[in-house]
């Protein structure tokens, strides 16, 4: 089969567990899940996440050799340390945050008091249900005993 060549745009990480930045690699395969199962696996992607290939589109050579040439100059994909990341000018501007750190969960005092009280439901039932236990056994040895 011959090749194809793909623009594939991925969650790429190492910006905290919240956040992403969204980057479009050049990739060259025979379909578009060739192309995402390799973009999946180049350095930096969340590998991870099972929604780290955002989008996968077909293109010409020429998207695809422009494509590779400016992910060469991106300072996030040249850096090789977290000082250099942080020098980078508006990097804080790239990031994304995670769909599922969008709604947060927040603990109220009403959702313990929910929780212990049916922490306590459950306990109160084990005791009745062990009592219940010890009750028929008394009465099996009654029974038997002459």
């Amino acid at each position: 089969m011959e090749n194809k060549y793909f623009k594939v745009t991925c969650k790429c990480g190492h910006v905290g567990i919240k956040y992403y930045i969204r980057i479009p690699f050049a990739v060259k395969a025979t379909s578009r899940k060739g192309a995402a199962e390799i973009a999946r696996y180049i350095p930096r992607v969340k590998h991870d996440h099972k929604d780290a290939i955002l989008e996968c589109i077909e293109i010409t050579y020429a998207e695809y050799l422009e494509l590779k040439e400016k992910n060469r100059k991106d300072p996030y994909l040249c850096c090789k340390c977290k000082q250099e990341q942080e020098m980078i000018k508006d990097f804080s501007k790239r990031l994304e945050i995670e769909p599922r750190f969008l709604k947060e969960k927040k603990k109220t005092k009403r959702n313990s008091v929910i929780y212990r009280v049916k922490k306590q439901i459950i306990k109160e039932s084990e005791k009745w249900w062990l009592a219940e236990e010890e009750d028929e056994g008394d009465y099996l040895y009654e029974q038997f005993t002459y």
